[in-house]
Parts: C-alpha cells; structure tokens; sequence
C-alpha cells in the first residue's frame, strides 16, 4: 500500500468509557506522525534468551496543521476562550483529547481512504514562531505535539479503510461525536470606513439556521444576542458580531465586522 494524503485533522474531548464530547475540525491537515514506544524485557537461562516481551507503554503524537482556531485553545490546552480571546494561566492543564483524521492510499492500484482514530491524547503547547517578511514568501504552521495513552480499555488507536473519503470521514465523525458545523454568517457590507449609514444584511448558507447578534463587543449566542430578522442599520461606529446556530449541529464560527461612519 501507498500512503499519499491526509485530510480533515478533528479532535474531541475524552471522557472516561472513551466517549467524547465537543469536537472540532482543527485547520486542514499538514502533517501526523504516531511513533508507539514499547516497554521490552528479556529472560535468560543457560546463557540464551529464553523469553522476551514487548508491552506499549504510549505514542509520541505530531500534529501539523495548516492553522488552530482560537475555540481549540480551551480543548487542546485547558486555556481559557473569550470569544476572540486567549487567557493562559500558569495552572491550566490540558485535557485528553481523541485525534482522528482520513488517510489516502492506494492499495494495488485501487483507491481507498483510512479512517484512523487516536484514542486518548494529551497535546503540550509548543513554541510560538514568528518571522518578518522577506524577499520571498514563507509559510509557518503549527506542529501539536502530544503524547497518546492507551484508553479504558487497553486500545490506543483504531484504523478502518473505506472505499469512499465520505465514508471514511463519516467514521471520524461518528466515533469522535462530532456533529457537523453551520457555516459561518457573510454580511453585505464588509467592515470598514464608510462616509455614511450602511444597511447591513446578515446571511447563511445552512438551511434552517438561525443567526445571533451583538453590536456591544459580547460573544453572540441565544441568551445574549439578537436574533437577526432584518437589515442591520449602522448610522454611527458599530461593531457587529455574529453566530449561526441550528439544532443537532455544531455551532458556527463567530464574524467580526467592524464600521467607521466618518
């Protein structure tokens, strides 16, 4: 078999009993490395080897992607999310997560995608690199590093191969309890600097979704936002921010658009 690909990182809090809850799709995938580390031992008698023994003690995990949203802080790192913000404090610890993404292969000569499935993972914040730009363009994305334990009962990680990617990726999901996400909210105007009021109407591509709003700065969502119902007037500086929500589906990611009436 070939491998040739790697799509859709998602991780979802643990739980003992290895269910989980809060999943989500982590940027697109880059790179994974899963390096298992046993425990070996040998007897010997009469001067020869007369047993041996191999028992996995746990995996080193890496994780590269192309980006980590700011919601994962809380899942990956125990840190605290407002909304666009990150708190990190000196006692936050990072929750285990279960890692799972779809594998591309080709197995003689017949296409087939590999749904794999780390169990149980615990990823450290690694360091942050940041470079001015140059001559020429440079990318810079994230690597997660973790190390994976073995979970309730004894499995560390699970792998079942597809004919179809959306069968695979439908594994993933349904393992991980990962509901699908709504898309996000698009406003008809972009924020910026206008030199009067604009109308500001508020659109989803999810069916049967319903938008909330706030134009105070506050995390919209049901108990502190508006439910939008028609045009947004913005006559004077408004920050508007903005989630879409449906029953049975992750909520989406929240938009930020911010207006200057000069």
């Amino acid at each position: 078999m070939a491998f040739f690909g790697l799509r859709k990182p998602i991780i979802a809090k643990w739980h003992p009993g290895n269910t989980y809850t809060d999943g989500m799709i982590v940027g697109k995938a880059v790179s994974l490395e899963v390096t298992p580390n046993y425990a070996t031992g040998s007897l010997y008698g009469d001067d020869e080897q007369v047993e041996s023994a191999s028992e996995f003690t746990n995996a080193n995990v890496a994780l590269g992607t192309t980006d980590v949203p700011v919601s994962a802080a809380s899942l990956l790192f125990g840190h605290e999310v407002d909304g666009t913000k990150v708190i990190s404090r000196a006692t936050d610890s990072a929750p285990y997560v279960g890692v799972g993404t779809v594998i591309p292969e080709k197995i003689n000569g017949a296409q087939k995608y590999v749904a794999l499935i780390v169990i149980k993972t615990q990823f450290a914040e690694g360091a942050e690199s940041y470079q001015t730009k140059g001559d020429s363009i440079t990318f810079t994305t994230p690597i997660l590093n973790g190390v994976a334990l073995p979970g309730d009962d004894s499995k560390w990680r699970e792998k079942k191969e597809f004919d179809t990617y959306e069968e695979a990726l439908a594994y993933v999901k349904n393992f991980l309890n990962v509901a699908d996400t709504v898309a996000a909210p698009v406003a008809s105007v972009a924020g910026g600097t206008y030199d009067e009021a604009q109308s500001v109407e508020l659109s989803c591509a999810t069916t049967g979704a319903t938008i909330y709003y706030t134009t105070n700065g506050m995390t919209p969502n049901a108990t502190n936002g508006t439910a939008y119902t028609e045009a947004i007037s913005v006559a004077d500086d408004m920050v508007i921010r903005a989630v879409a929500v449906k029953s049975g589906m992750a909520d989406s990611s929240i938009i930020t658009e911010e207006y200057v009436i000069a």
